[in-house]
């Protein structure tokens, strides 16, 4: 049966000598990977490799295995042309690290959640149709929270940490990964600002390197399989001069 449906690429990957396997988010039928035989050596093939960057948004037609397998593509095309994600080396690198996020988020979160879609959708719009902006990526990490079940509890705003074990702010010192003194102040400018407002949160380098930090191990704490991205190093080694 062939099932159509608008997809994001979180990744793809060479298999073989001319193959590629691209995983995509779709709207309608969650996470499913797709087996695309030749398009690394044939220049006259029906699709090609560019369609399926990262973080490309398009349409396909193909069939639907229900249990986990590779899919074939009758019929792809972009819904949204992307302008500058692949263009600039600041936006590149970023889609790299929350493209290695969202291959680990997305291992536990595999059914349809158009909510969780249309998230993805309209982040990955905004930062292409925006200037760069060196904090995206902790809102991106902090919102995606919502969708996937574990976004900060933000009352008791007043109390002087932030227990990641259990989501919520507290006034007890009861475990080594609480967030506090600055890296807290950021951590509720990041809670209370909208995306639009974003261009207004100042923060250094080393404070969001820290609170990146501090969402890597919030990840990891409700997120069974989750890993600390191996693209974390170069991603700070890029940004180590951004204010």
């Amino acid at each position: 049966m062939l099932i159509e449906t608008p997809a994001l690429v979180i990744s793809s990957f060479k298999y073989g000598d001319s193959n590629l396997i691209t995983n995509c988010y779709t709207r309608h039928h969650g996470l499913k990977s797709y087996f695309l035989k030749g398009i690394l050596s044939s220049k006259k093939g029906k699709f090609r490799k560019g369609l399926f960057q990262t973080f490309n948004l398009l349409n396909l037609i193909s069939n639907n295995k229900h249990k986990e397998g590779l899919n074939f593509i009758r019929e792809a095309r972009v819904s949204t042309p992307i302008k500058t994600i692949h263009k600039s080396i600041f936006k590149s690198t970023v889609v790299i690290f929350l493209s290695e996020v969202l291959r680990a988020v997305l291992k536990e979160e595999k059914d349809k959640n158009e909510d969780l879609f249309n998230f993805l959708e309209f982040m990955i719009l905004w930062f292409d149709n925006n200037s760069f902006n060196p904090n995206f990526h902790l809102k991106f990490l902090l919102d995606l929270t919502k969708y996937i079940g574990f976004y900060p509890n933000t009352s008791n705003q007043n109390y002087p940490y932030f227990d990641p074990n259990n989501g919520s702010f507290s006034d007890i010192i009861n475990s080594e990964n609480l967030i506090l003194g600055e890296d807290l102040d950021g951590f509720k400018k990041l809670l209370k600002l909208n995306l639009d407002k974003i261009e207004m949160l100042h923060l250094g380098n080393n404070i969001r390197k820290k609170l990146l930090n501090h969402l890597m191990i919030y990840y990891s704490i409700h997120l069974q399989h989750f890993t600390y991205p191996k693209s974390i190093k170069v991603f700070n080694d890029v940004f180590s001069d951004k204010k």
